[in-house]
């Protein structure tokens, strides 16, 4: 709360007051620094205001057996918040994202306790009343009857270079992303979206260095992305590369040998078997935990919503040169837009 003039002696100069002021808006103006600010993608909103609908009951259920002390799967809240979390930074609703960041790091830290529980649903009723009011803004905006459900998911095209640019942003790196071989709008199954932004912010993250590292290399400051997409077969084969550091392997190795999956005297195991361990849950080759990486969830379930369509993923990384993802899809989870024709 800030003081009022009456807070302080009558006989207070103007200039005191003034003095006072600049301090307090000097205070204010570094607390601001730590908040995270809404800066919402309009067309997106409803797209994420129709998935958090579906989260959030989940999330709820999660809380619910938390608190009841119940069977319940203790990977799949974290799993909903990452989601969540992804979702709405990705819309520009950052508060949300925050959030639930800060409950996946409450999750991390393997609480049991009453005090423990309070905070993570305390954390879900601010969710929950961020929600209500997007909603209620964009019911004032005519979003829900109004836009054009197409034109929103610009679909794919749109939420990945969103993706691109709001990841980027964040971790105060440079990247480009081309989109080859494809009309987006047409060949994506809806239920690929959520994968492939998965794998472009992982491609940000852990693949393209920051400017420095990347002049070092001898590389263009800004980094390349490509997504390339080919029929062949009659399965829809997406490619997902980039030309970054590539995926710490001695890093994945180590964690193999930690975790019992991979005996230390074991030299068999090439490059390309090791790279195959990110898809295990809790394998991360992230240094610290960050606001958009290094949880050792996610890849995982990018995995798991391909085999769903009926699909296979599998990587390959060269160190320094960088890491391609390849997804075979198969019909009919796809289209052939040839045979549309």
């Amino acid at each position: 709360m800030q003081p009022t003039q009456a807070a302080f002696p009558q006989d207070i100069n103007d200039e005191a007051l003034v003095q006072l002021n600049a301090h307090l808006k000097a205070i204010r103006s570094v607390e601001d620094e730590n908040i995270l600010h809404d800066d919402v993608d309009a067309q997106l909103l409803p797209v994420f205001l129709e998935e958090a609908d579906e989260l959030c009951p989940r999330i709820a259920g999660c809380l619910r057996a938390l608190r009841d002390e119940t069977s319940h799967d203790p990977h799949l809240l974290n799993r909903l918040l990452h989601t969540l979390k992804g979702s709405a930074r990705m819309t520009g609703v950052m508060r949300i994202g925050d959030i639930a960041h800060a409950m996946e790091g409450r999750l991390l830290a393997d609480g049991t306790d009453a005090d423990f529980r309070d905070a993570l649903e305390a954390d879900f009723n601010q969710i929950n009343t961020l929600l209500e009011e997007l909603h209620l803004f964009a019911a004032e905006e005519n979003h829900a009857d109004e836009v054009d459900r197409r034109a929103v998911g610009t679909g794919v095209a749109e939420r990945l270079y969103r993706t691109l640019r709001q990841t980027a942003k964040e971790l105060g790196r440079r990247a480009n992303l081309e989109l080859i071989g494809f009309d987006v709008e047409r060949d994506i199954p809806g239920k690929m979206t959520a994968p492939l932004e998965h794998l472009l912010r992982n491609a940000i993250v852990h693949g393209i260095e920051d400017e420095l590292q990347r002049i070092a290399s001898g590389k263009e400051v800004i980094g390349e992305i490509t997504l390339n997409l080919r029929w062949e077969n009659n399965q829809l084969i997406f490619e997902l590369s980039d030309d970054g550091r590539g995926l710490d392997l001695p890093a994945l190795r180590e964690q193999a040998i930690k975790k019992g999956l991979l005996d230390e005297a074991d030299t068999s195991v090439n490059d390309d078997q090791l790279a195959q361990l990110i898809f295990i849950p809790g394998m991360s080759t992230a240094g610290e935990v960050t606001q958009v990486a290094g949880r050792g969830i996610g890849m995982d379930v990018v995995r798991s919503e391909i085999a769903e369509l009926g699909g296979r993923i599998s990587v390959s990384s060269r160190p320094g040169l960088g890491t391609q993802f390849t997804i075979h899809l198969p019909a009919p989870a796809a289209v052939n837009p040839i045979r549309e024709r």
